[in-house]
């Protein structure tokens, strides 16, 4: 019986996401498959693949484009950010790309919202490889999916809904994540017989850690859990899998540049889909990387201001795609004091990932005050030696922890790990009001 029900799943699984290419007129069921068959080829053959792809991709741009008409291959190509994109946007349009085409907009974290656009192909293998990271964690197509998100995630259109309806996927919004809330969440995952969350890493945290601090699992039917848009941390993650029972697994993207990458079984490193992105690391590791698959709006070489440190040899599972070994954060996490010193995010990671106590925290600063907001088990928690390391590297008026206070949030429901504000304690006390 259960390997009927198998067949039957997977014919419904292929006429949903039939339907939903034949709708958005997208090839992502195929691009899957083609994923699916590649990515054990070996590296040089996926180097192969690339390659062409690349050369088609840098003809195409130079034929189309007068902003890069005289420049006689890749390498003249300049690195470009989203300043040079919306001062030269009507010459990275693709003049003669006749498909669909899908607005973007990047979800502003950075503090430098973005406007852009794709066609087609590029939606096609954005969809194709979260399917391609959910594979990964057990997910069959077609099966129940939790998405906790905000809107930097998923649409609140029509088309989205619909869309959403034939994937089987129940929405879950990260903006409210009360304890009532989180406890319908819950109970919603397991009566729906969801197979995989999805989402923000943040927001599928809070709830593991509701379900753990109230002891009563629900009887979840999950395969596994897939985290991204944020940093998963290993604290983050042991916690996760402990109020789920299932592997807890991360997912690596930037839209914009075409980067998606994914972790396998081994939850090792990102493995990096080359068949739409041609990436770069320049020095200091800051990643460049070019759409292959957006033919209807161009922004070759583009600067993700992403900071990533690449490993020295394929993964062992046999993936020959490449890996990133570790996802350091954005460029612009950077704290800096007024005296001109600065440390990156990591910092703060490095110092609390041994203390058992924190399972979550958010550095806010200004001008003068820096506060470190600590989730943690200990109401009382207030560690002089931390302290005492973060002012030997910053010069700030004060710098305190403020424990298990709500974090600062951004309008997209993402989690930043930093967050620059014109006033700290008036942030803190607009987060109290909430």
């Amino acid at each position: 019986m259960g390997g009927v029900g198998s067949v039957v799943q997977s014919v419904v699984g292929r006429v949903r996401f039939g339907l939903i290419d034949l709708i958005r007129r997208t090839s992502t069921v195929s691009i899957l498959h083609e994923l699916e068959a590649i990515q054990f080829e070996s590296p040089p053959q996926l180097q192969e693949r690339q390659q062409a792809l690349l050369q088609g991709y840098v003809d195409l741009v130079r034929k189309a484009s007068p902003l890069y008409a005289r420049l006689t291959g890749f390498a003249q190509f300049p690195v470009i950010d989203k300043a040079f994109a919306n001062a030269n946007r009507a010459g990275l349009v693709n003049p003669g790309y006749r498909g669909k085409v899908v607005s973007k907009k990047t979800g502003g974290s950075t503090g430098e919202p973005f406007v852009y656009a794709t066609g087609v192909k590029a939606q096609s293998y954005l969809w194709a490889a979260i399917l391609l990271s959910w594979r990964v964690a057990g997910y069959r197509l077609g099966e129940p999916v939790a998405f906790i998100a905000g809107t930097a995630l998923f649409g609140t259109g029509y088309k989205q809904r619909i869309y959403y309806a034939l994937m089987n996927v129940h929405m879950y919004s990260a903006f409210d994540m009360s304890a009532a809330r989180l406890e319908a969440y819950a109970a919603d995952i397991a009566r729906q017989r969801c197979r995989l969350v999805y989402g923000y890493a943040s927001a599928i945290h809070q709830l593991a850690l509701h379900i753990n601090k109230s002891g009563r699992r629900p009887q979840f039917r999950l395969r596994g859990v897939v985290c991204t848009a944020e940093v998963l941390t290993p604290a983050m993650r042991e916690t996760i899998e402990q109020a789920f029972g299932v592997p807890c697994f991360s997912q690596y993207g930037c839209n914009d540049a075409g980067v998606s990458a994914y972790e396998c079984e081994r939850r090792s490193g990102f493995h990096l889909i080359t068949q739409r992105s041609y990436f770069e690391v320049l020095p200091g590791g800051r990643l460049v990387s070019t759409d292959m698959a957006n033919d209807a709006f161009f922004l070759p070489r583009y600067d993700t201001g992403d900071l990533v440190e690449m490993a020295a040899a394929p993964c062992p599972c046999g993936r020959g795609f490449p890996l990133i070994k570790n996802v350091v954060g954005r460029a612009n996490d950077l704290v800096e004091d007024s005296a001109g010193n600065t440390v990156h995010s990591e910092f703060f990671t490095h110092l609390f990932r041994e203390d058992r106590r924190i399972s979550e925290f958010q550095v806010v600063y200004d001008a003068r005050e820096l506060v470190i907001i600590v989730h943690c088990a200990d109401a009382a928690f207030a560690h002089p030696p931390y302290l005492e390391r973060i002012a030997a590297a910053l010069a700030f008026d004060t710098i305190r922890f403020a424990v298990n206070q709500p974090f600062v949030a951004i309008k997209n429901g993402k989690h930043r790990f930093v967050m620059r504000v014109d006033n700290v304690e008036q942030a803190l006390g607009e987060t109290l009001a909430c």
